[in-house]
């Protein structure tokens, strides 16, 4: 037997398309009875239901048939508006023996209850495919491919704690063969963050190829999402510019968690941040200070949202920045995506299955 959700959408189908053939498959599901059944007959709620509502009427063979539905036929007697659907609902139950007023009154809220069930369960349905729709979007709006840049290996990844998230990060071809990385967080969950998140991309892949400087890049990302957007939503924002002919990574910090660059000298680690900047986006109509970073060959550089120096276990302890920088210590002579991949594993066996309630994304660079 199909799930529940794909035989209400082909029977609705074949109620249009070739009645008899629907009146056939109904009434194997009717013989079959069972819970496929029960919740078939409660999605059958929407005003845009009257042929189901026809279909199964009218396919009803005799009066024990009709008996056994006669719940769901009196409320839908009640809510059909379909000229043809409520004569054959009529019909059906003029041939159901009398009952009493209280098992009539019964009767009647058993099938109103099942009918707003089925009526939710369907909106919620919508809903979870709507939502399973966004996140396919989403996901293609960050990068599909990776610009070759000599001398850099580079990667990066998105952990949505919902269906859609708030967090960003995006690496830009920009003119002279230099890469424009991007790492964000945008306050809030769900779709109003989700939508802020697109706008913020579109901002930046607009205006990163045409405007060099990043601090006047962030000026003018900074206004057009402080006009767009409401008094509640703001994001957190790195951007760099990386010239891989000099190394010079020149960046602008707009109140994101500073990067963490781990270079090794003389057989030690060494942990500088990436600060410079200025206030959040989309918040104060401000300005930016540039910060230029020179990189050697060897510096590992991990850029992060707070999902994951914030993971969180059942004691609602934080995993937190020192374990992180421990950890990209250690990850300094891996590839980017081992690196990645054993930050992140060491994030979620810190939760330890504890539910996380904020996106986690990652990037991380390696100068050759």
């Amino acid at each position: 037997m199909q799930p529940v959700e794909l035989l209400y959408e082909s029977l609705r189908r074949l109620a249009v398309e070739d009645p008899r053939e629907a009146r056939k498959t109904f009434l194997l599901l009717f013989d079959s009875g069972g819970s496929i059944l029960e919740q078939f007959l409660g999605q059958i709620s929407s005003p845009a239901d009257g042929r189901l509502r026809h279909l199964v009427a009218s396919a009803l063979r005799n009066n024990r048939d009709k008996e056994r539905l006669a719940p769901y036929l009196i409320a839908w007697n009640e809510i059909e508006t379909d000229e043809f659907a409520k004569r054959a609902i009529a019909a059906a139950l003029d041939g159901v023996k009398t009952q009493s007023s209280a098992q009539t009154a019964l009767a009647q809220e058993v099938a109103r209850l099942t009918t707003a069930i089925g009526r939710e369960t369907a909106q919620r349905e919508r809903l979870n495919r709507e939502l399973e729709i966004a996140r396919e979007v989403q996901e293609h709006l960050f990068p599909q491919r990776l610009p070759p840049v000599p001398g850099l290996d580079y990667f990066g990844h998105c952990r949505p704690a919902r269906e859609v998230g708030g967090d960003y990060y995006d690496f830009l071809e920009l003119p002279g063969g230099r890469l424009g990385i991007a790492i964000g967080d945008v306050s809030g969950k769900g779709v109003g963050a989700a939508l802020m998140m697109a706008s913020l991309e579109a901002s930046l892949r607009a205006l990163a190829p045409v405007v060099e400087d990043p601090a006047d890049l962030m000026a003018l990302v900074n206004r057009l999402v402080y006009q767009a957007s409401s008094a509640n939503r703001y994001a957190t924002l790195f951007y760099a510019d990386y010239d891989p002919a000099t190394r010079r990574l020149t960046y602008v910090n707009a109140g994101h968690n500073p990067p963490i660059v781990v270079r090794n000298r003389g057989g030690e680690c060494q942990v500088l941040r990436l600060e410079t900047g200025g206030p959040v986006i989309g918040l104060l109509s401000e300005g930016y200070q540039r910060g230029v970073f020179n990189l050697e060959p060897g510096d590992l550089v991990v850029l992060f949202t707070d999902g994951v120096s914030e993971s969180m276990n059942v004691r609602d302890e934080e995993w937190g920045e020192e374990r992180l920088i421990e950890l990209a210590k250690v990850c300094h002579g891996l590839t980017v995506q081992e690196g990645m991949r054993r930050i992140l594993a060491a994030a979620q066996a810190f939760a330890a299955g504890a539910p996380q309630h904020d996106d986690m994304t990652l990037v991380v660079l390696r100068i050759a």
